[in-house]
């Protein structure tokens, strides 16, 4: 009569939870993996051209599973964005550094900044905050080049420290290949500037002011106590006057001439 043996059957749990975990350990480390050489890859044949960079940025960005995100390159003159996906500022816009873009760009900041419920700041939908938000200082040479801003939404997982560390390399090769190119961005003259502004309003600067923050039209109505038909009236004579397309062009040149901060 056959034997059967039973202590083999106990360990076979625990045996596949060992080849799930090892697996999932597997598949982590490919990604990182991926990442990195696909950013090197890209960088290292185009350098820091628009379409290098939003590839970077797009597979970062799926390497989180986030559903937005920013290339923000710091200059002598100020800081731009270099690459966007998602609903926020776009490619050209200028931006005001506030404390949090600061601060993660401290001299002793290396690791990434990871920010629960953060105020969207870069957007320029109706969201006013990220489910999560991670800030990649760039940095070569010992000196501040950027920063790579990534969103997620409601429920995004907030990455490891393996993670953290793969997203500090990439930053690291985004510094390098910024710091090579430092293509020029023309600013619009003082003069210039000064003439447009003059075409407004003081009422519809105040409104101008407010659009590289993404408010809607009630949201401005109410922070300026005026209605919100009001506003719209005011937006559609904005992009009369300065010849704009729509409100997401009239929010770029608004921070191209350092309104909205």
């Amino acid at each position: 009569m056959p034997t059967t043996s039973l202590s083999s059957s106990p360990a076979q749990p625990e045996s596949a939870r060992i080849t799930r975990g090892r697996y999932r350990l597997g598949e982590s480390s490919a990604a990182r993996w991926r990442l990195l050489t696909d950013a090197a890859t890209a960088l290292a044949s185009e350098g820091a051209r628009p379409s290098a960079l939003s590839t970077v940025l797009s597979k970062a960005l799926a390497f989180l599973a986030f559903d937005a995100g920013v290339l923000i390159h710091m200059q002598p003159d100020g800081m731009s964005v270099r690459a966007a996906h998602g609903p926020v500022l776009p490619v050209g816009a200028r931006i005001q550094p506030s404390r949090t873009l600061q601060g993660a760009l401290e001299q002793n900041q290396l690791t990434p900044l990871v920010r629960q419920d953060a105020p969207g700041v870069l957007r320029i939908d109706r969201e006013q905050r990220n489910g999560l938000e991670v800030l990649v200082p760039l940095r070569f040479d010992n000196q501040p080049r950027g920063i790579l801003a990534l969103l997620g939404p409601d429920g995004a997982t907030a990455p490891n420290a393996e993670d953290l560390s793969t997203l500090q390399a990439l930053g690291t090769l985004l510094a390098a290949a910024l710091t090579v190119a430092q293509p020029a961005q023309p600013r619009i003259a003082a003069p210039e500037r000064a003439a447009l502004l003059n075409l407004l309003t003081p009422r519809e600067l105040q409104v101008f002011k407010l659009l590289p923050s993404g408010m809607t039209n009630a949201e401005m109505g109410r922070e300026l106590g005026i209605a919100t038909g009001t506003v719209k009236v005011h937006v559609e004579r904005i992009l009369h006057k300065l010849d704009l397309g729509d409100r997401t062009q009239a929010a770029v040149r608004a921070a191209d001439f350092g309104l909205g901060g």
